[in-house]
């Protein structure tokens, strides 16, 4: 299974295990988390680029993900509504497939 966790105060995700829904390379559900996270990451690389965030935390590798930045302050709002639009995507996965993914919201 799957776990994704966001941790809204500090701008993270993070995505371990894998969803079992499919044989490898086959996987829908972890194709879809795959894209997820990796437009979330291309969010936060290009943010940087444009001086939008510091601190910024790209770790992608097979089965586990983490992806955080700080953003200055007048992007604030901006940077959480990208978070929240690609957890809407973790959270529509989750409902639709909860053998294979969890989904969990913190502070």
């Amino acid at each position: 299974m799957i776990h994704v966790t966001y941790h809204k105060l500090y701008n993270r995700v993070c995505v371990e295990g894998h969803a079992g829904s499919g044989p490898e390379g086959h996987d829908l559900v972890c194709s879809a988390v795959s894209a997820l996270a990796l437009t979330l990451s291309g969010n936060v690389a290009y943010m940087k680029a444009q001086d939008a965030v510091y601190d910024e935390i790209i770790k992608l590798d097979e089965g586990n993900a983490e992806i955080q930045c700080t953003p200055y302050r007048r992007y604030k709002d901006s940077v959480a509504q990208i978070f929240r639009a690609i957890c809407v995507g973790f959270e529509l996965l989750a409902t639709k497939y909860p053998d294979n993914i969890s989904y969990d919201v913190r502070g």
